[in-house]
């Protein structure tokens, strides 16, 4: 199934990508173009229908998006602007998945009263024990384009386990994983060459 980021299946697509109480961390993916000269932007902006956010008034979740890469932006430098360097969309999935186990069942042994063969006492496995889990996987890409050349110039992705507590605190949740793409951002306003990333904790 995928989602625009409209109402809950918005919520949810943000909310799968901050694995809170997971040690590993949400999957995070990034990449941005060596062509372009990144010291020429200094402004920014969104596209003007994010994802289906095609309507007034903006949906919560965009209005959120919006505004945790907002701030991303203008802690590097970045002014916010209706003829931006740089524009913003985001896009996001949401996918049903199971996982299948099957292990051993439980040890039989020679308490059960009767010998196998060449007369040693006999015990086995008694069968196999099969647990099914169903998840939820979301997926969160955030573009930045390039507006005046039309083309993207970084782009990065979050995925990870959607929960019910992370629908619960939609905008903490949208936060962090903006923060988590952004990341992986090496750049500020006005300067051609990326910075140093500080190291994740």
């Amino acid at each position: 199934m995928t989602c625009n980021f409209l109402g809950l299946g918005a919520l949810a697509c943000a909310a799968a990508l901050v694995l809170t109480g997971c040690a590993s961390g949400p999957e995070v993916r990034a990449d941005y173009d060596k062509a372009a000269d990144f010291g020429r932007y200094r402004t920014f902006g969104f596209v003007a229908a994010a994802g289906a956010d095609t309507g007034e008034p903006r949906s919560l979740a965009t209005q959120s998006l919006q505004n945790a890469a907002a701030r991303e932006m203008e802690n590097r430098g970045y002014t916010r602007s209706d003829e931006p360097d740089l524009v913003i969309n985001f896009k996001g999935k949401l996918e049903e998945k199971m996982d299948i186990e099957s292990v051993p069942g439980p040890y039989y042994g020679s308490a059960w009263g009767y010998r196998g063969l060449y007369g040693a006492p006999y015990g086995g496995w008694g069968g196999a024990q099969t647990y099914t889990t169903r998840y939820t996987v979301g997926t969160l890409v955030i573009d930045i384009v390039d507006r005046e050349q039309r083309e993207v110039v970084f782009q990065g992705t979050t995925e990870g386990i959607v929960t019910e507590k992370m629908r619960e605190n939609r905008d903490q949740t949208i936060s962090q994983a903006v923060a988590t793409v952004f990341s992986k951002y090496p750049f500020v306003a006005g300067q051609s060459a990326p910075v140093a990333l500080p190291e994740k904790k």
